[in-house]
């Protein structure tokens, strides 16, 4: 009886570590090729640490956007567009939020960071795509 317990005990937990590790993956990406397998560069892995993995939301942006919403849980990210200007990149971000009445708008910012992250100037801002 105790065996057969302890065998689905373990299963249960098999399955489990088999659950995680598909919705998670192994954590082997490599993280230093680009999608046709070329080694990527010191400036894309750099300039790659400022981006979400998840969709590709400028991580300082984001916040900054956020901090100035009028509903931050509203904050819905649309797609976000980089330029690379050698020393300093230009972001763009497309975003939708609830505004004072709770209707629902589209907004994007355009901003100047450095190679690292920071903000350097904010270009442009406004409704709309």
């Amino acid at each position: 009886m105790k065996t057969k317990k302890m065998t689905s005990h373990i299963f249960s937990v098999l399955a489990l570590c088999f659950f995680i590790l598909i919705a998670f993956g192994s954590g082997d990406e490599d993280n230093t090729k680009n999608a046709d397998g070329t080694a990527k560069t010191e400036r894309q892995i750099q300039l790659d640490k400022q981006f979400s993995a998840w969709d590709g939301s400028h991580n300082t942006l984001t916040k900054l956007i956020k901090k100035s919403m009028n509903d931050p849980e509203s904050y819905e990210h649309v797609e976000t567009n980089y330029w690379d200007m050698t020393d300093y990149i230009v972001v763009r971000t497309v975003y939708s939020g609830n505004n004072a009445f709770g209707g629902r708008v589209k907004n994007f910012v355009k901003a100047k960071f450095d190679n690292d992250g920071n903000l350097l100037e904010i270009i442009e801002e406004g409704a709309g795509n």
